[in-house]
């Protein structure tokens, strides 16, 4: 009791004027924890260090991964591994080249009628992966392609 009091007194010579009884409660805490003799840490136990792990085995890389913003073609190195790709002669316009294949009509045509572009690929017997086919979907050049065989096709059946 006593001490509950002289920490309302230290608290209002402080500027609060009703203090809440939380707030003397930590006053006392604050007060007991000043007093108490600080005691020296004891020495760290020793603590085995466990072994690493061992590094998982590296599997077969055959492009490098980019996050956002890659520069880089994931289609032009398979197409360059295939011998398909393809760069036009003669004065260019400025900029990154065009990745060109020579299988990129075949299969735009295959695509006109409506066939996925993972079964066109099949039936012309290329490969690609995942982030390749990707590559292809978003590839001008093959989009530009496919939209005239697709237009052409359209045309034939309306005659």
């Amino acid at each position: 009791m006593l001490e509950e009091h002289w920490a309302r007194e230290a608290l209002r010579a402080l500027g609060i004027r009703n203090p809440s009884p939380d707030l003397v409660k930590n006053w006392i805490r604050a007060d007991r924890a000043e007093e108490e003799p600080e005691l020296p840490l004891p020495p760290p136990l020793p603590f085995p260090r466990p072994n690493p792990p061992p590094p998982p085995p590296k599997a077969e890389v055959l492009r490098p991964k980019h996050r956002r913003g890659s520069s880089k073609s994931n289609l032009e190195p398979a197409l360059k591994e295939q011998g398909t790709l393809q760069r036009p002669h003669g004065v260019r316009k400025p900029g990154r080249p065009r990745v060109v294949a020579s299988w990129f009509p075949a299969v735009a045509r295959t695509m006109a009628d409506g066939t996925p572009l993972k079964e066109a690929l099949k039936k012309h017997g290329i490969a690609l992966d995942k982030a390749q086919i990707r590559a292809l979907y978003r590839n001008e050049e093959f989009k530009r392609l496919f939209r005239e065989a697709r237009n052409h096709g359209q045309r034939s059946a309306d005659k």
